[in-house]
């Protein structure tokens, strides 16, 4: 049989082999176990360098996710922030305008008021005294109205100021 190998074939090339590892002297054994061993060493030095080089580079990714999403995160809330600030300065201006069209009329008011009041000593002194007595007991609660209205408006001023004040001490300095 062609290319079958016979025991006794297999037993030659073993003794041949073993001859001629006999033949080499033992220091060529001893350094090419070092190579061996060392050729060993750095391929598994190499490796684990590689293995490591992708946990090094899996965590560096990582870091720069969480970096990039947490200043995503803080742009978001710069904006949310800038966004009610600008809400809340349109809010402001237009209560300023509503707030000088309502000062304007008022103003008209008390123009027209102070030209009906301008005439009142003329009046009184051609007026009846029942139309005096009459005149006081309005002007009177008009007056109590008007001082009572002034107490209240005092009150919330001075509520209002001392909000103003706390937001200005505690805001961040």
């Amino acid at each position: 049989m062609k290319g079958a190998c016979h025991e006794s074939d297999h037993r030659s090339n073993v003794v041949a082999l073993v001859e001629v590892v006999v033949m080499i002297p033992f220091g060529t054994h001893i350094a090419a176990a070092l190579v061996a061993g060392a050729l060993a060493f750095g391929a598994g030095w190499q490796v684990q360098a590689w293995r490591y080089g992708e946990q090094i580079a899996a965590i560096k990714q990582q870091h720069t996710d969480a970096s990039l999403s947490s200043a995503r995160n803080a742009l978001k809330l710069t904006e949310h922030y800038r966004e009610n600030a600008d809400a809340a300065i349109r809010k402001a201006e237009a209560r300023a305008a509503q707030n000088k069209r309502d000062a304007d009329s008022l103003r008209a008011e008390l123009d027209g008021l102070r030209g009906d009041l301008a005439d009142v000593p003329d009046r009184i002194r051609n007026a009846s005294r029942e139309a005096v007595d009459q005149y006081a007991a309005t002007a009177t609660v008009v007056f109590g109205e008007c001082a009572a209205r002034y107490s209240e408006l005092a009150i919330s001023a001075t509520g209002h100021a001392s909000d103003v004040q706390t937001l200005m001490d505690a805001w961040p300095k």
